[in-house]
């Protein structure tokens, strides 16, 4: 199962994963984006429907958008989304794969 709608991870896979590896790797970005998630996301000048997706921890959204699973794994940890949610999400894109042919 591919995560990407693409052939290959586009642009807005690529902001989306380098704010996810920024927001779990730089000193400080955890706790700014956790005091105010919209803030934060603002300063990366996403498009709504991707900065929504990282806010409300859209798992499958953020999957489908092609960020590597490893960052988004990390996401998951480091919001504190439980481990059946998260693979809840995943399994509901594979099921929806599996529908879509």
């Amino acid at each position: 199962m591919s995560n990407w709608r693409q052939l290959m991870p586009d642009t807005r896979a690529y902001l989306m994963g380098k704010v996810l590896y920024q927001l779990h790797h730089t000193e400080g970005d955890l706790e700014k984006y956790l005091d105010d998630p919209d803030a934060y996301l603002n300063r990366f000048g996403l498009e709504p429907d991707m900065a929504r997706a990282i806010r409300d921890n859209d798992v499958a959204e953020i999957y489908k958008s092609g960020v590597n699973p490893y960052l988004l794994r990390a996401h998951c940890i480091g919001v504190n989304i439980p481990e059946d949610e998260s693979l809840k999400a995943l399994r509901s894109v594979l099921e929806e794969n599996n529908h879509n042919g």
